[in-house]
């Protein structure tokens, strides 16, 4: 077995960390090029830690790459998202059933302090906290599915679906829904009723993917609009965040 140079693995996963925070934080647009050069600049690397971390992040879906053209961070159609959030009711499903199986009263208050970080009342500044509380409650429940390849098939998934921002319009709305559909899912558990907590969950994915499919259009001309005035002005240069 050939040796394994250490320093050079770290590199690699630096620059993919970094790369994968850039692109899930919009520091670059949908459909924006990732120029290895500059990247590597601003990272302080070679260019070829960059390149492989850029080909890990193919592989999970958050980069495309073109021969002769270059990398270049996904851009998703209606129907890509449409189907993202298909796949997603189907894992999400069976992480449900299979969390219920196991849960234990620990667990459940987890997942009551989770829905009580997006509470009533709603105003705009909240958008970020309702968010975060409400990724934590869904990590929670795949996580308390033990099941190591659907934890990360459902990490993959999220990921790709955190790519796009979603639209604000009708909010308020939605997050309403949100929060009655997680207290069933809630009493779901702790009735430890694995085909209730399944369809619970599914139903909450399909809820969540009517909002956002409802107001998608106005998403992805945003999301357009962003992109062709990004190219006027020239401001294609990335600039990464400080921790």
């Amino acid at each position: 077995m050939q040796n394994i140079k250490l320093t050079n693995l770290s590199l690699v996963g630096q620059a993919y960390e970094e790369l994968k925070r850039i692109i899930l934080e919009h520091r670059v647009p949908l459909g924006g090029k990732l120029n290895e050069g500059e990247l590597a600049a601003a990272l302080g690397i070679s260019r070829t830690p960059v390149r492989e971390a850029i080909n890990r992040l193919e592989k999970e879906g958050l980069v495309q790459i073109f021969p002769q053209r270059g990398a270049f961070v996904v851009r998703f159609s209606e129907k890509d998202v449409f189907e993202l959030f298909l796949i997603r009711e189907n894992l999400e499903g069976l992480a449900a059933r299979l969390a219920a199986q196991r849960i234990n009263e620990g667990d459940l208050a987890k997942l009551e302090s989770c829905i009580r970080g997006f509470e009533e009342p709603f105003v705009e500044r909240d958008v970020q906290r309702y968010a975060k509380e409400d990724f934590k409650f869904h990590q929670t429940v795949v996580a308390l599915s033990d099941a190591q390849r659907l934890t990360k098939l459902i990490a993959t998934l999220h990921d790709q679906i955190r790519i796009f921002r979603l639209t604000t319009l009708g909010l308020s709305t939605r997050m309403k829904t949100s929060l009655a559909d997680h207290r069933l899912l809630i009493e779901a558990f702790r009735r430890k009723d694995s085909e209730e907590a399944e369809q619970r969950m599914r139903g909450h994915i399909r809820n969540v993917r009517d909002g956002v499919m409802e107001n998608i259009k106005f998403f992805l001309k945003d999301e357009e609009e962003n992109r062709t005035e990004r190219r006027r002005s020239g401001n294609g240069r990335i600039h990464l965040p400080t921790r």
